[in-house]
Parts: structure tokens; sequence; C-alpha cells
């Protein structure tokens, strides 16, 4: 009797141990599967990287003559990008799962009002391969949005397929973030941010 009692101790001690290293459920604030990868994502956070004619949040579409002779066009269009910043830590001290990786970021361009009549843009996928360590400050630089994108979304308004209610038009650019532990096990985070298309004037 008293054999079966400890070998059921040390069953249930071991279960316990597994548990904690990610063979339970539930998850942390703003990052699914942490039970999976042993990691939590803390804080996500994302801001968009300027060009010479993108002054993010504010993104041009189109380029234009800088003057009445039509001589002079103005900077040409640019892909822009945006970092974002990820606080990690381990679920479990005793399990260290880290160095992890951003493997995988999907954006979705969501209109801000739901406004039926602004062009449709559609999603972008990124593989921006980032490390992620605990107790240091990462950053991953990611596509915000593409040339073609631009043009687009450009080619809708200006020849009338699409005349949105708001110009310049709010959309939000929503990231699914897939990041993967040294062991290859897999999770998600997701971020937004705000940015408005118009053919902004950067003579």
């Amino acid at each position: 009797m008293k054999k079966r009692y400890v070998i059921s101790s040390l069953i249930l001690t071991g279960f316990l141990f597994l548990y904690g290293c990610g063979g339970g459920t539930g998850g942390a604030p703003g990052s699914s599967e942490s039970e999976d990868t042993g990691i939590m994502i803390r804080a996500v956070s994302i801001v968009g990287n300027p060009t010479p004619t993108d002054l993010t949040p504010d993104i041009d579409v189109a380029i234009h003559f800088c003057n009445e002779e039509q001589t002079e066009w103005e900077d040409g269009l640019y892909r822009v990008s945006a970092t974002i910043t990820i606080d990690a830590a381990l679920v479990n001290p005793l399990f260290d799962t880290f160095p992890a990786s951003v493997e995988e970021c999907t954006i979705t361009y969501k209109k801000a009002n739901e406004d039926p009549a602004s062009p449709i843009i559609e999603n972008l996928t990124d593989y921006p391969n980032c490390p992620i360590y605990e107790g240091t400050t990462n950053e991953c630089v990611v596509d915000l949005i593409d040339i073609q994108r631009k043009v687009d979304y450009w080619n809708d308004v200006a020849n009338g397929l699409n005349i949105p209610a708001e110009y310049p038009t709010h959309y939000f650019a929503v990231y699914k973030c897939k990041y993967i532990n040294i062991y290859g096990e897999s999770g998600t985070f997701q971020v937004e941010y705000g940015i408005r298309l118009a053919d902004f004037d950067t003579c």
C-alpha cells in the first residue's frame, strides 16, 4: 500500500512539472499558445518608420509634378516598414525555451470606420525572422505597406472606382505574427497600427 502511494505521488509530481513546462491550458495576455512555447509575450508595441515621402502614420500613395512647368517630380513611392517591440518572459523559469524567433506576420488592412466605399487593400505577409530573448528589448522590423498596395489604393480612388467617405482614408494594419521557440513549438501574438492613405504633397 505504501509503495503504491509513493508511485502515485511521483506520477502526480511529474504531471505537475510537465504542466508547468507547457502541457497545460491557458495563455498569457497579448499572446496565445504560451502553454506550448513556454514563452509569455508580456507586451507588444509598434511604430511606423518614416521614408522621404511617408511621415507615418501618413502614407503617400501617389507622385506628381512639383512645379507648374511640370519638369520636377516629387520624390518617388517607397515601401514602408514598421518596428515591433516585444517584451517576452519564460512561463516557467526552470524550463528555458529561448531564444525564440518571429517567423511570419500576416498584415490585414482593416477599414477604420468600416466605410464600404473605401478601397479594399489585400493582405500582406512578411517573414522577418527576428530573434526574441528574455530580459532585453526585442525589436523586429516588418513591412507596413508596399508600393503595389499604395498604387492599387490610389488607382481605385483616382479612377472613381472607390470614393472613400474619409480622406485621407484611415485603416488599421492588423498584424498577426507567428513565433517559434528553440524547440520549434509555435505561438502567436497580435498588434495593430493606424495609418492614413492619401496623395500627400511632399514637394
